[in-house]
């Protein structure tokens, strides 16, 4: 088990670095989010890598990922591994309106990544998975690393957001045809020596309606056959985006669909909407990664201010369930500054362990 009492672990992605990455083209279809050339690419990807497994070693996170560095867009990625699927011919649509309250960024650098994030590639035939697109990375952070490892993988609802169907043209059809294609993709990385898996569903709070209908099937279905923990992580999106957060009045009803469903934790955001421990009765008996660093804020949490935001959830959720971590992806974050915020958080959990 790779969850032991109060396991410090990020979401997924890690500063990303601009010698690497145009971040404002994270969701182009094209190739264009890489800066480095076609010929020393793969090399720089792997650099990246290794950066951050070593940042995340040095703050002595307990659980490593190799910070999301060799993929662009966390879901997108996963469409490289399926058959049916055009990114040639995109469709523009409106951006799927989102259940929750936010203050948006309207600077440049946002609208440019929101307009490419509005392209959806079609599903033009049956969807098939082809052949994994994370074991390669996951063989890479293993080799340069003695902690455990998770790998996170895209949910299916939310990756069906992230198409125009023109084959199936039934929802609940279109979300198992994904899930059974991820299904194998998990499979594959469970083989190669994942110690946690975690699927990213932030489209379970963005189209709450589609999860009361779908949601519980559709992970039902996408973790048959897997044995290792599985978390599922749900959040507000990114604090590139989404500069300030109100609490969402629907979250408690989205938690509390995922505590139903066949997963090991949920992972949420919290640190950022100011949630308060009442909250996390909604997640039921799962273990709970609880998000603890509001990547919007221009400074670096202390690890007294977290040591006593996990003290308050103690309250709540016993040691051996939960779990610190950072408020969604850390990709756009400054080095430095992603590096202090995670050896606070750290910090902040060891003052805890020290007076259990």
């Amino acid at each position: 088990m790779s969850l032991h009492p109060l396991t410090t672990q990020i979401v997924g992605s890690y500063t990303k670095p601009h010698w690497l990455a145009r971040h404002q083209r994270m969701r182009a279809l094209d190739g264009s989010w890489w800066r480095p050339e076609q010929e020393v690419l793969a090399e720089a990807k792997r650099d990246a890598a290794l950066l951050s497994i070593y940042e995340q070693e040095k703050a002595g996170l307990d659980l490593i990922t190799d910070g999301e560095a060799q993929r662009a867009a966390y879901d997108r990625h996963f469409l490289t591994s399926l058959s049916g699927i055009d990114t040639t011919t995109p469709v523009l649509k409106v951006a799927s309106s989102i259940e929750i309250s936010s203050k948006r960024s309207d600077s440049p650098e946002i609208e440019e990544y929101l307009s490419y994030s509005r392209l959806k590639p079609r599903v033009i035939s049956e969807i098939k998975w082809t052949g994994s697109v994370a074991v390669d990375e996951l063989h890479f952070a293993k080799l340069h690393t003695i902690r455990p490892v998770k790998v996170t993988v895209v949910g299916p609802l939310t990756l069906a957001n992230q198409v125009s169907d023109h084959f199936y043209n039934d929802e609940e059809t279109l979300l198992l045809e994904f899930a059974r294609a991820l299904n194998l993709e998990m499979k594959a990385l469970q083989a190669a020596g994942a110690d946690l898996l975690q699927v990213d569903e932030p489209h379970f709070h963005a189209r709450l309606s589609t999860a009361r209908k779908h949601g519980k099937k559709a992970l039902e279905v996408l973790v048959e056959g897997i044995s290792v923990p599985v978390t599922t992580h749900v959040c507000y999106g990114y604090a590139l985006v989404h500069q300030e957060k109100s609490k969402s009045p629907t979250y408690p009803e989205v938690l509390e669909i995922l505590s139903e469903c066949p997963t090991t934790a949920i992972s949420l955001e919290y640190e950022q909407p100011k949630h308060d421990p009442a909250l996390l009765r909604y997640c039921g008996q799962k273990h709970v990664v609880l998000g603890l660093l509001d990547l919007a804020r221009k400074d670096i949490e202390t690890p007294e201010h977290i040591a006593r935001r996990i003290s308050d959830a103690l309250e709540i959720v016993p040691p051996e369930r939960l779990h610190p971590s950072s408020d969604c992806g850390m990709w756009f974050l400054p080095r430095a500054f992603a590096f202090g915020k995670i050896r606070s958080l750290v910090d902040g959990t060891r003052i805890v362990k020290a007076s259990l």
